[in-house]
Protein backbone atom coordinates (compact mmCIF):
# COMPACT_ATOMS: atom_id res chain seq x y z
CA UNK A 1 0.00 0.00 0.00
CA UNK A 2 1.14 3.46 -1.20
CA UNK A 3 1.93 5.75 1.50
CA UNK A 4 -0.36 8.89 0.53
CA UNK A 5 1.16 12.53 -0.06
CA UNK A 6 0.29 14.74 2.40
CA UNK A 7 -0.75 18.39 0.99
CA UNK A 8 1.56 20.95 2.40
CA UNK A 9 0.37 24.72 1.38
CA UNK A 10 3.97 26.28 0.43
CA UNK A 11 2.46 26.97 -3.63
CA UNK A 12 -1.25 27.67 -3.11
CA UNK A 13 -3.52 29.35 -5.24
CA UNK A 14 -5.61 31.97 -4.03
CA UNK A 15 -7.60 34.21 -6.22
CA UNK A 16 -10.03 37.18 -5.69
CA UNK A 17 -12.36 38.55 -8.47
CA UNK A 18 -13.27 42.32 -8.35
CA UNK A 19 -16.93 40.55 -9.81
CA UNK A 20 -18.82 37.43 -9.92
CA UNK A 21 -16.46 36.19 -12.99
CA UNK A 22 -13.14 34.51 -13.87
CA UNK A 23 -12.11 36.84 -16.19
CA UNK A 24 -11.29 39.50 -13.37
CA UNK A 25 -9.83 36.53 -10.44
CA UNK A 26 -6.30 38.33 -9.29
CA UNK A 27 -3.60 36.15 -7.55
CA UNK A 28 -3.04 36.46 -3.81
CA UNK A 29 -0.79 33.71 -3.50
CA UNK A 30 2.28 35.49 -2.56
CA UNK A 31 0.35 37.46 0.12
CA UNK A 32 -0.99 34.67 1.51
CA UNK A 33 -0.09 33.55 4.77
CA UNK A 34 -3.30 31.52 6.09
CA UNK A 35 -5.92 29.89 3.99
CA UNK A 36 -9.03 28.31 4.69
CA UNK A 37 -12.60 26.92 3.81
CA UNK A 38 -14.19 26.39 6.57
CA UNK A 39 -18.17 24.85 6.82
CA UNK A 40 -19.86 25.81 9.88
CA UNK A 41 -22.55 23.66 10.87
CA UNK A 42 -25.39 25.19 12.98
CA UNK A 43 -26.52 22.74 15.68
CA UNK A 44 -30.54 22.99 16.64
CA UNK A 45 -31.40 21.33 19.74
CA UNK A 46 -35.19 20.53 20.79
CA UNK A 47 -35.88 19.69 24.09
CA UNK A 48 -39.06 17.67 24.99
CA UNK A 49 -39.72 15.29 28.20
CA UNK A 50 -38.14 12.73 27.06
CA UNK A 51 -34.71 14.40 26.68
CA UNK A 52 -32.41 16.50 24.61
CA UNK A 53 -31.96 15.77 20.56
CA UNK A 54 -29.69 17.79 18.58
CA UNK A 55 -30.21 18.03 14.95
CA UNK A 56 -27.82 19.60 12.18
CA UNK A 57 -29.30 23.26 10.85
CA UNK A 58 -28.03 25.09 7.69
CA UNK A 59 -24.59 24.57 6.79
CA UNK A 60 -22.35 27.66 6.33
CA UNK A 61 -19.38 28.46 4.33
CA UNK A 62 -16.71 30.89 4.73
CA UNK A 63 -12.90 31.60 3.32
CA UNK A 64 -10.91 32.61 6.00
CA UNK A 65 -7.30 34.17 4.93
CA UNK A 66 -4.41 35.90 6.69
CA UNK A 67 -2.71 38.27 3.66
CA UNK A 68 0.19 40.70 4.40
CA UNK A 69 -0.98 44.09 3.49
CA UNK A 70 0.40 45.55 -0.11
CA UNK A 71 -0.26 48.46 -1.75
CA UNK A 72 1.36 47.03 -5.05
CA UNK A 73 -0.55 47.34 -8.38
CA UNK A 74 -2.67 44.07 -8.18
CA UNK A 75 -1.65 43.20 -4.55
CA UNK A 76 -3.70 42.84 -1.32
CA UNK A 77 -5.18 46.69 -1.27
CA UNK A 78 -6.21 46.31 -5.06
CA UNK A 79 -7.90 43.27 -4.89
CA UNK A 80 -9.86 43.65 -1.89
CA UNK A 81 -10.54 47.24 -2.13
CA UNK A 82 -12.23 46.21 -5.55
CA UNK A 83 -13.78 43.44 -4.52
CA UNK A 84 -15.29 45.25 -1.54
CA UNK A 85 -16.52 47.93 -4.77
CA UNK A 86 -18.25 45.81 -6.42
CA UNK A 87 -21.24 46.23 -4.05
CA UNK A 88 -22.39 42.52 -4.25
CA UNK A 89 -21.14 38.94 -4.17
CA UNK A 90 -17.95 38.15 -6.12
CA UNK A 91 -16.11 34.71 -7.21
CA UNK A 92 -12.91 33.00 -5.86
CA UNK A 93 -10.86 30.18 -6.38
CA UNK A 94 -8.49 28.06 -4.48
CA UNK A 95 -6.17 25.17 -4.68
CA UNK A 96 -2.84 23.33 -3.08
CA UNK A 97 -0.83 24.38 -5.87
CA UNK A 98 -0.79 27.23 -8.53
CA UNK A 99 1.91 25.59 -9.98
CA UNK A 100 0.65 22.28 -11.15
CA UNK A 101 -2.48 21.75 -13.05
CA UNK A 102 -5.65 22.06 -11.80
CA UNK A 103 -7.33 18.49 -11.67
CA UNK A 104 -8.11 15.28 -9.89
CA UNK A 105 -5.16 15.06 -7.64
CA UNK A 106 -5.13 19.49 -7.50
CA UNK A 107 -8.50 20.29 -7.35
CA UNK A 108 -9.85 23.82 -7.43
CA UNK A 109 -12.49 24.77 -4.95
CA UNK A 110 -14.61 28.20 -6.19
CA UNK A 111 -17.58 29.74 -5.60
CA UNK A 112 -19.19 33.79 -4.84
CA UNK A 113 -17.93 35.39 -1.35
CA UNK A 114 -19.64 38.35 0.19
CA UNK A 115 -16.85 40.92 0.74
CA UNK A 116 -16.89 43.01 4.08
CA UNK A 117 -15.08 45.69 5.43
CA UNK A 118 -11.15 44.77 6.89
CA UNK A 119 -8.46 46.33 8.79
CA UNK A 120 -6.41 48.33 6.42
CA UNK A 121 -3.65 48.22 8.45
CA UNK A 122 -3.13 46.27 11.30
CA UNK A 123 0.29 45.03 13.15
CA UNK A 124 2.36 45.96 15.63
CA UNK A 125 5.65 48.19 15.22
CA UNK A 126 8.34 46.04 13.10
CA UNK A 127 6.23 43.80 11.94
CA UNK A 128 4.08 43.10 9.02
CA UNK A 129 0.81 44.29 8.85
CA UNK A 130 -1.53 42.07 8.47
CA UNK A 131 -5.83 41.51 6.91
CA UNK A 132 -7.90 38.87 8.67
CA UNK A 133 -10.75 37.99 6.10
CA UNK A 134 -13.82 35.59 7.16
CA UNK A 135 -16.05 36.21 3.91
CA UNK A 136 -19.16 33.80 3.82
CA UNK A 137 -19.24 32.58 1.08
CA UNK A 138 -22.80 32.70 -0.63
CA UNK A 139 -23.77 29.06 -1.32
CA UNK A 140 -22.15 25.69 -1.10
CA UNK A 141 -18.57 25.90 -2.79
CA UNK A 142 -17.65 23.96 -5.40
CA UNK A 143 -14.65 21.57 -6.27
CA UNK A 144 -13.70 20.76 -9.82
CA UNK A 145 -10.77 19.26 -11.70
CA UNK A 146 -10.69 22.18 -14.04
CA UNK A 147 -10.54 26.13 -13.70
CA UNK A 148 -14.22 27.73 -13.53
CA UNK A 149 -14.48 29.87 -15.90
CA UNK A 150 -17.75 31.45 -13.61
CA UNK A 151 -19.21 31.70 -10.39
CA UNK A 152 -21.81 28.62 -10.32
CA UNK A 153 -25.16 29.83 -8.30
CA UNK A 154 -27.69 27.93 -6.73
CA UNK A 155 -29.83 28.72 -9.92
CA UNK A 156 -27.45 26.64 -12.26
CA UNK A 157 -26.07 23.73 -10.43
CA UNK A 158 -22.61 22.51 -10.31
CA UNK A 159 -21.52 20.24 -13.04
CA UNK A 160 -18.68 18.80 -10.73
CA UNK A 161 -19.26 16.85 -7.66
CA UNK A 162 -19.87 19.88 -4.65
CA UNK A 163 -17.17 20.52 -1.86
CA UNK A 164 -18.16 17.58 0.85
Amino acid sequence: MAIPTPVILDDALVQISSDDTAANLKELACVTNHLELSPDVAITTLDTMCGSVDYPGAVKWALILTLYQSFDVDATEDVLSAALANDGPVMFAIAASKTNPVGADNPVWSGLVIPQPYSPLNGDAGDASTIELEWSVSGEPTKGITMPTRAETAEEPAKTKKAA
